[in-house]
């Protein structure tokens, strides 16, 4: 991935919001889902949109625990209606039998936000660093490889720390996922590419899979593609993406036959 600069200064000046919990929004290529909003008006208007444009990515806004099955139907209804890669974001430490719930309705990235990672900017409750680290340690054991990520964000803390976390994250497995914020522009231009560059380096140094991440990235970040994209490499990237969304549909239905055959065993 290359750093389009002038996409950079544009992002410190107007950072990309993401749409509330409670907001549908079709950007370039992603579609944001609030998971609290009527699944089969949604589906409705997904449907016409993506009829007209196909996008590439869904993402779905888990409530809190009390509301989590209404994110649930959601990605039920999505995931039976669209042949499409699907992320879930839990903005809390989410336990274990939530992320396997995500996981079963079809779920095929989660993105738990660290947000910061320094621990003196985390003291709201569910934003403490520790219990999001480990909530992304449980979903490793749920979600395949490359399969969990982490929003973190940009400009509002030093860019050291913002480096530190990028490597925490990727040498446990966890894909980093930057969003620059309002606050960016306190900071030097150089340290936001110093974070940047730094991303992508590490990104290529350890093949981390990064094509079902590329529409979201292509909006909060000033990632690009090297190279436009031909007719053949457009062909092979369909194929590609096919073949990945194939292997991830595989991997959770032998998931779930596991556990559904080891509570039979059980007699559960």
């Amino acid at each position: 991935m290359i750093i389009d600069r002038q996409r950079l200064d544009e992002l410190i000046r107007h950072p990309f919001a993401p749409p509330g919990p409670a907001e549908l929004k079709r950007e370039g290529n992603v579609f944001f889902i609030g998971g609290g909003l009527d699944p089969r008006e949604t589906l409705e208007t997904v449907f016409d949109s993506h009829c007209q444009a196909p996008a590439e990515l869904m993402t779905i806004t888990f409530g809190s625990p009390e509301s989590f099955h209404a994110g649930e139907e959601h990605v039920r209804l999505l995931k039976k209606n669209f042949h499409i890669h699907l992320l879930g974001q839990i903005d809390y430490p989410a336990p274990g039998y939530l992320l396997e719930r995500a996981y079963a309705a079809g779920i095929d990235i989660i993105d738990i936000p660290l947000h910061t990672f320094d621990p003196g900017l985390s003291r709201e409750p569910g934003l403490h660093r520790e219990e999001r680290l480990a909530a992304l340690e449980t979903a490793k054991g749920i979600f395949p490889a490359w399969g969990v990520a982490s929003t973190i964000n940009v400009g509002e803390e030093a860019s050291s720390s913002t480096v530190s976390a990028i490597d925490t994250l990727l040498s446990s497995g966890v894909v980093p996922l930057p969003q620059i914020t309002t606050r960016a522009g306190n900071y030097p231009r150089t340290e936001m590419e110093e974070v940047f560059d730094h991303l992508a380096g590490e990104l290529k140094r350890r093949k981390v899979a990064m094509k079902p991440f590329l529409p979201l990235l292509a909006l909060t970040t000033p990632f690009t593609a090297g190279k436009p994209a031909g007719v053949l490499k457009g062909f092979i990237d369909l194929l590609q993406d096919r073949r990945l969304l194939a292997a991830s549909d595989l991997r959770r239905s032998l998931r779930i036959r596991q556990v559904e055959e080891s509570y039979g065993s059980s007699g559960l």
